[in-house]
C-alpha cells in the first residue's frame, strides 16, 4: 500500500478527537490493505492533546483545534483530499479484511464494464457492532434479505464507513453546517439519488461501532434538532421518533436496532 501520492486514487479521510487507541486500529485496518491503487490518507486530529506528526507518518495530519464539530472537521478532511474516490473511515471504524478496499474498487470497476457509466457510488454491507459489548450480535446493513435497493433506500441509508465517493462530487459537495444531527444523511442521500450510478457490493467491507452521533438515542433537544433538519425525510423523522420513545428501554436498543434492520431487509 502506498499513503501517499501526487495523484492518489483514493482518498481516506480519519477523524480522531482524543481516542488514540480507536485510531492505532481504525490505521492499522488502513495500513493492512492489499490494494492496486495509490492511497491518501488524511488524519483531522480535534484532539485536546495534539497527535504525533511522526506516529501518523506517512500519513498527512491536519490539526483542528478547538475542535468544531464532526461535520466542519470533514469538511476540512475533504478540503485537502485529491483522490479519485473518497472515503470516510473515522477513528474506531475498521476494514473488515485486507481486501476489502479492493473489493468495491473491482466492483466500481465491474460497473463500468456492465453500463458504460463510472459509478457515482459504491458501497458494501457495513457489520453494526454493539458498544459496549452485549449479548446482541453484530448485524449487517443492508441486511442480506434485501431485494430492491430502491425500495431500501426509503427507509435506510447505508453506513457511511461503507461508501466510497466519487472524489470530484465529493469536494464539490461539503456537508451542511445548518445539519449538525444528521449531515451526512443529505449528503448520502445526494450522492445515492441517481442508482444508475450506484454500485453495491453485496458483502461486509467495513465494521462500525454503534454509539457515535449519529445512532444515539436523542435527547428531547436532540429530537427537535434532528426535526427541524432540512436533511431528514419522512421515514427518517418517524424513526427519530421512535427512538426518543425507547429511551427507557435504552438498554434493549441494539436488539431493537438490529431487529429493525432485518425487518426493512425482509419486507424490501
Amino acid at each position: 500500500m502506498s499513503a501517499t501520492s501526487p495523484q492518489p486514487l483514493v482518498s481516506i479521510v480519519v477523524l480522531t478527537r482524543n481516542n488514540p487507541q480507536e485510531l492505532d486500529g481504525t490505521l492499522a485496518s488502513i495500513r493492512s490493505q492489499q490494494v492496486s491503487a495509490a492511497l491518501q490518507v488524511v488524519v483531522v486530529d480535534g484532539s485536546d492533546e495534539p497527535v504525533s506528526p511522526q506516529a501518523m507518518a506517512p500519513f498527512e495530519l491536519v490539526r483542528d483545534h478547538p475542535a468544531r464539530g464532526i461535520y466542519p472537521a470533514m469538511n476540512l478532511g475533504l478540503a485537502h483530499c485529491r483522490g479519485h474516490w473518497v472515503q470516510f473511515l473515522n477513528s474506531g471504524d475498521n476494514w473488515l479484511h485486507p481486501h476489502a478496499l479492493q473489493r468495491l474498487l473491482d466492483h466500481a470497476l465491474a460497473h463500468i464494464s456492465r453500463t458504460g457509466t463510472p459509478p457515482r457510488v459504491v458501497f458494501g454491507q457495513a457489520r453494526v457492532c454493539p458498544v459496549p459489548p452485549s449479548r446482541c450480535p453484530p448485524w449487517l446493513v443492508p441486511d442480506p434479505a434485501v431485494r430492491s435497493l430502491r425500495r431500501w433506500l426509503w427507509f435506510y441509508l447505508p453506513n457511511h464507513q461503507s461508501l466510497v465517493v466519487e472524489g470530484d462530487w465529493a469536494r464539490a459537495h461539503p456537508y451542511r453546517l445548518d445539519a449538525p444531527q444528521g449531515a451526512c444523511r443529505g449528503w448520502m442521500a445526494s450522492a445515492l439519488a441517481d442508482l444508475s450510478r450506484v454500485a453495491y457490493l453485496r458483502e461486509p467491507v467495513v465494521a462500525y461501532n454503534l454509539g457515535g452521533v449519529s445512532s444515539q438515542l436523542p435527547t428531547w433537544a436532540v429530537l427537535r434538532l434532528r426535526l427541524r433538519e432540512p436533511t431528514r425525510n419522512l421515514p427518517a423523522k418517524a424513526a427519530e421518533i421512535i427512538k426518543f420513545g425507547l429511551r427507557p428501554f435504552a438498554r434493549h436498543y441494539p436488539r431493537l436496532m438490529a431487529l429493525r434492520s432485518r425487518l426493512v431487509g425482509w419486507l424490501v
